[in-house]
């Protein structure tokens, strides 16, 4: 079984690390990678990922629109919030708002096949 991973980030070099992140973990399906919300949600809707990784703002738009789109139609989707901004205010928010961690871009970027690891061991060996 693979963890269906997507991401959220209007940043072409994230999504550039991501791919090579992903790379070295082969129980991860990336399913792929959108630029706004709206293709954000269009992907959501076909692929019913397990993990999003989200950025706050992602071209002008708010990141949050997004987590409370997925909270409220798919809440068994896990969100990490990804992103530079980490302010105590955006971290409590996304909290909040049903996120399951937050993820500084700037220090915490390469902990993400860690937690990825994790979350393959919760959903599919913890059982």
């Amino acid at each position: 079984m693979l963890l269906k991973v997507m991401s959220v980030d209007d940043s072409k070099t994230i999504n550039t690390h991501l791919s090579y992140i992903f790379q070295d973990f082969p129980e991860v399906e990336w399913v792929g990678h959108a630029y706004t919300i709206k293709e954000a949600q269009k992907l959501i809707v076909i692929h019913n990922p397990d993990v999003i990784l989200l950025d706050i703002m992602v071209n002008e738009e708010s990141g949050f629109d997004l987590l409370d789109f997925v909270k409220s139609n798919y809440p068994s989707t896990v969100v990490y919030m990804l992103s530079n901004v980490t302010d105590t205010f955006y971290i409590n928010k996304s909290r909040e708002m049903g996120a399951y961690g937050f993820i500084d871009k700037s220090f915490e970027f390469y902990s993400i096949n860690h937690i990825l690891k994790s979350l393959y061991q919760v959903k599919f060996c913890d059982n």
